[in-house]
């Protein structure tokens, strides 16, 4: 079970292994299963590699559908309201462009938040941490890699994949890095950049896309629903390609001191025995699928991750 500052070796291009570390700097590794190159910094010469499949979660298509069939329907009503009340050709244009300029503004300035008062990850500045974004962002096929920000606070409130315009990034919690800037786990660290890195991918931060879900927001549940769907999605990336790294979601439940004191096995039955109306009322309205719940899909991979009952 791999403690902080110890793992075994990643099979995994471009995560460094610590046991074949001397120093800052990731030692060259012999080819992966997948026929990686040896070298974990990207190249021309590794831009050719193929992208390692990842399946969406059953329940996210059909709960994008009908968000955006709701926010469709919202968005006619309020043209009709206004038009009722007003009459008037621009100010039912007016409004109906108030709710996409307001979700613009407001990702604009959730991204200059992160450039004002966050640490940006570079090669000079956490350079192991940045190599493990560039890579993973590479095989999991993004044209370029995301622009990553370090953040002080704990793992499950700090981490977090979003988008600007053109501008993808991703934020991490700084207690994934020791006083150093070292990874205190590679392997978990690798995972949850692979589970940010995956929400990309997938296209879960897309602006048209939030634009058109807005309106699930509004009925109890469904934009939650969708939420927690994205959040398995995101963590079938994640065990694509990082798998021996899916112990991280530990850290969620125990955070950096005890994580390696959490029992997975015995956290993740209790996705099946623990149920009361006050839990099943918690699961449906959380926006993120419950450490018992989520350790449970990760650990047996036969089963989907649970969105509703």
């Amino acid at each position: 079970m791999p403690s902080w500052g110890t793992s075994p070796t990643s099979t995994v291009q471009g995560i460094p292994s610590c046991t074949t570390i001397p120093g800052p700097w990731p030692a060259p590794r012999p080819p992966s299963p997948r026929g990686h190159a040896a070298d974990p910094y990207p190249t021309d010469a590794d831009t050719d590699e193929e992208v390692v499949p990842a399946s969406a979660h059953p329940w996210e298509r059909p709960l994008l559908a009908l968000s955006m069939t709701v926010t469709l329907a919202l968005a006619v009503m309020l043209v009709r309201l206004v038009w009722s009340a007003s009459g008037s050709l621009l100010w039912t244009a007016l409004a109906l462009a108030t709710l996409p300029f307001v979700c613009w503004s407001a990702r604009g300035l959730r991204y200059a938040r992160e450039r004002a008062e966050s640490v940006r990850i570079s090669p000079t500045q956490f350079p192991e941490a940045y190599r493990v974004v560039v890579s993973l962002a590479r095989d999991m096929g993004l044209a370029r890699p995301p622009e990553a920000y370090v953040r002080p606070g704990p793992v499950s409130a700090h981490a977090d994949a979003a988008a600007h315009g053109l501008r993808r990034y991703l934020v991490l919690p700084d207690a994934l890095l020791d006083d150093r800037g070292l990874p205190r786990d590679r392997e978990a660290l690798a995972f949850l950049v692979a589970h940010q890195v995956g929400h990309l991918a997938a296209g879960h931060t897309g602006y048209w896309r939030r634009v058109a879900t807005l309106g699930a927001d509004l009925v109890p549940g469904l934009g939650s629903a969708l939420s927690r769907a994205c959040e398995y999605t995101a963590d079938n990336h994640a065990h694509a390609h990082v798998p021996e790294g899916s112990h991280s979601v530990r850290l969620f439940a125990g955070g950096p001191t005890l994580y390696t004191r959490v029992n997975l096995g015995e956290m993740a039955a209790r996705a099946r025995t623990d149920r009361d109306c006050s839990l099943i009322l918690y699961h449906l309205l959380s926006r993120r699928p419950s450490n018992t719940r989520r350790m449970a899909a990760l650990r047996d991979r036969d089963r989907r991750g649970r969105v509703f009952l």
